[in-house]
């Protein structure tokens, strides 16, 4: 253990792939307690090595895969890891996160993390094993699928007990919203889904990197934490939303959501939908739900395992079940589950395809596309065949799925015609599936979010549908339509979040910021109070920020979709609202201290020790 705080492996292990050379990097105690880990740590090296103006998908862009430091430790869901790079869908910054136990493989390996530079000249994949590390030959496996390259790998290797990371054939072909797909056996593919790091990986001509530890990983004061752990359990099961989960998945809030008008039905233009009745927890657990599962060390096991077709298969969470169900206005619970699977198998982000497919669609519907653009598809909302159809197209890169591959920004684009309007992103990456005019704090949010439109990027949701955080002097309850106070709001849940995404724990497990900073603290030996960790957060936001500065984005960039800050729905539980954002934005701009052109100010960056890395990358 090279450094000296517990929890961490104090090793990132390099590997060039142009050069076949490895070599380790010893982590220093100031960058573990400035940037944390997972996400972190991440974004330090990503701003250090790579230069915001390079191609995503040229041999210089740096793909980062990052543990924290509670990762397999006794803390619930905290089975986590993170991957950034710059994004090949949003041409800034890009992370993707993910469950399952590679991340704990990795740190029982001895390592923190793995920075993948440069570029193979023929497929490859990388094989770990503690001390042991190898570049081996992948041109047997590419092409294939996830589920087989998982197998073949294992195959290779003589081990099918290793934990693979991998990429399926979007992330071969460049598709720009490709994800990495962890662990991708049948029943439990977890997915760093988002902005397009499938593509950089498949840029690289990396196939897979598996992973198999045989070490432990330390913690400073384990009984201690194992106590404070089993007092906060009744606590974190309390909650409705976690009872929710725990009952029927994810996709158990599709009732909630959609009475708050949350839920997005045909390209977030309709506000009621008799559909939806098909699709709620309940009677997805009548009709596909085989049985549930949880990821490591999970009190609440959201996870849903499906039957279609005589197999067993991961199921659908809220994001696909909303992404490929009703945003398209597909309301067959089996045909949702076959799109989710193939998105699986190809390695295709769900939210990104289903809001691409979904701008086709509307454009289809105003005579903008055409069936000479389409090969002679006709695009129609409602049809289960023709999904299923697209998201072959895009995985393969064939005939109209070259143009869906772009995602909806390059793809609107490119196509001109006034089509742009019916794309739904923010920065290049497409909405997620909840309905800013419902929660306007989370139009805000996916504004200023660093990655584009994300939820989880802050979560203020949770603050609008009337939780409060006391830790975070979050005191009052806050009505989700109102403006006032949501700059603050959503500043303080970004900086908390960019601390959950570095040390990295589940943002289902509700638990108290400052019991956070004590199990911190357990792990690490080192006291560590709350102020100190969201000081850390506003530190990685911020960079972030700059690194977006200085990929080219400007205030002009926090920005929604017009449909969102023009057009009320006319029908639901948000009908009638639009987000009002320029003045939740000018809030949000002096309570972070940037200027009005959203640029952090110079005092700002010194305050958080950040002022000569910025200078270096907007330079």
């Amino acid at each position: 253990m090279s450094g000296k705080l517990l929890g961490y492996c104090g090793r990132v292990l390099y590997i060039d792939l142009s050069k076949e050379k490895t070599w380790i990097r010893e982590l220093s105690e100031e960058e573990e307690l400035m940037f944390i880990g997972g996400t972190g740590l991440a974004a330090k090296i990503v701003c250090e090595e790579v230069d915001p103006s390079v191609d995503p998908f040229s041999s210089e862009n740096t793909l980062v895969f990052m543990t924290g430091p509670l990762t397999g430790t006794y803390v619930p869901c905290t089975g986590r890891l993170a991957v950034a790079a710059k994004s090949p869908l949003t041409l800034g910054w890009g992370e993707a996160h993910s469950s399952g136990f590679w991340g704990i493989e990795l740190k029982k390996a001895g390592f923190d993390g793995i920075v993948i530079k440069g570029s193979s000249k023929d497929p490859v994949y990388i094989y770990v094993k503690d001390s042991e590390i190898e570049i081996r030959d992948a041109s047997k496996i590419w092409g294939r699928d996830t589920r087989e390259t998982d197998k073949l790998v294992k195959q290779d290797v003589g081990d099918s007990k290793i934990k693979v990371a991998c990429i399926g054939p979007a992330g071969e072909k460049l598709v720009r919203y490709a994800c990495i797909t962890v662990e991708p056996e049948p029943e439990g593919p977890r997915v760093a889904g988002r902005t397009g790091m499938g593509a950089v990986m498949g840029s690289k001509n990396l196939k897979a990197i598996a992973v198999k530890g045989s070490g432990s990983i330390s913690m400073a004061d384990p009984n201690r934490l194992r106590h404070l752990i089993r007092r906060l359990l009744p606590l974190i099961m309390s909650f409705p939303s976690t009872q929710i989960q725990a009952a029927y998945g994810t996709a158990g809030e599709v009732e909630v959501f959609y009475e708050y008008g949350d839920m997005p039905m045909r390209n977030f233009s309709l506000g009621a939908w008799e559909g939806i009745e098909k699709l709620t927890g309940e009677n997805l657990a009548k009709t596909i739900v085989a049985r549930h599962k949880a990821c490591y060390n999970c009190p609440i096991g959201c996870w849903r395992v499906v039957e279609i077709d005589g197999l067993r298969v991961r199921g659908p969470e809220y994001e696909a079940v909303a992404s490929l169900g009703s945003t398209l206005l597909i309301d067959d619970p089996y045909v949702i589950a076959r799109a989710n699977e193939l998105c699986n198998r190809y390695g295709i982000d769900v939210i990104s395809a289903g809001v691409t497919i979904a701008w086709a669609i509307e454009c289809y519907e105003k005579g903008i596309i055409t069936k000479e653009d389409t090969g002679g598809l006709e695009l129609k909302w409602g049809d289960g065949d023709l999904l299923l159809k697209l998201i072959e197209m895009i995985g393969e890169r064939e005939g109209f799925g070259k143009l869906l591959g772009e995602g909806s920004r390059l793809a609107s684009k490119m196509l001109g015609r006034g089509s742009e309007k019916y794309a739904m992103h923010v920065k290049g990456l497409e909405v997620p599936m909840h309905d800013p005019r419902a929660f306007k704090g989370m139009g805000l949010q996916y504004a200023t979010s660093n990655r584009g439109a994300c939820h989880l990027q802050g979560f203020v949701l949770r603050i609008e549908q009337g939780e409060r955080m006391h830790d975070l002097k979050i005191y009052e309850r806050v009505d989700r339509f109102e403006t006032k106070g949501k700059g603050r709001i959503v500043a303080i849940m970004q900086d908390w979040h960019e601390v959950l995404d570095s040390m990295i724990i589940c943002k289902f497990l509700a638990i108290p910021p400052a019991h956070v900073a004590a199990m911190y603290s357990m792990v690490t030996g080192r006291k560590t109070l709350l102020p100190e960790l969201l000081k850390a957060g506003s530190r990685i936001f911020n960079l972030k920020r700059i690194f977006n500065i200085a990929c080219g984005y400007s205030s002009a960039d926090d920005t929604l979709p017009e449909r969102f800050l023009r057009e009320p729905l006319k029908e639901g539980g948000a009908a009638g609202q639009v987000v009002e954002l320029e003045p939740m934005l000018k809030e949000y701009y002096d309570y972070r201290k940037w200027d009005e052109k959203g640029v952090p100010r110079k005092e700002l960056l010194e305050e958080l020790g950040i002022a000569e890395l910025a200078e270096r990358l907007i330079r």
